[in-house]
């Protein structure tokens, strides 16, 4: 480690007096280039390494748009409310029972009991089908049956 870093002391000394103290490496000048052609533009614009960020500065709003929205949001969550309100009210008044009675139902009469229906087609139908009532056989019906043949 020694012999390396004595070895980087005495190159960078070399150079420093070997070089004239006039001989800068930035005075260099690079060769003249042709102008890029557009599809090497158009190359240099698509490579990433060359894409710079955007200002956040145009992408989030302003002052004036936050104090809008603000406002703009405020107004909808109270006409929503009052909407809302106004909606629950007109359900309450048309459910209303009171309203839903008749003017002229007396509410002190009797009612007789409805006659019991006969089935209708409709509850013969959708109705499952009574649980039949078998009757358990006694050892002596059983013993009277006619033997199979």
């Amino acid at each position: 480690m020694k012999i390396r870093s004595a070895a980087f002391a005495t190159a960078v000394l070399t150079t420093l007096l070997v070089l004239p103290p006039s001989y800068s490496l930035a005075d260099e000048t690079a060769p003249e280039l042709p102008p890029p052609s557009p599809v090497s533009q158009v190359m240099n614009n698509l490579n990433p390494m060359n894409w710079k960020m955007p200002s956040l500065g145009s992408i989030l709003p302003n002052k004036e748009e936050k104090d809008r929205v603000i406002t703009k949001k405020n107004n909808l969550v109270t006409e929503v409310s009052t909407t809302a309100k106004k909606s629950w009210q007109r359900t309450k008044e048309t459910l209303n029972p009171m309203r839903l009675i008749p003017a002229g139902f007396r509410q002190n009469t009797t009612t007789a009991p409805a006659e019991p229906k006969s089935e209708s087609f409709f509850s013969k139908l959708l109705n499952p089908f009574p649980p039949k009532e078998e009757e358990s056989p006694t050892v002596t019906e059983w013993l009277k049956q006619d033997p199979i043949k």
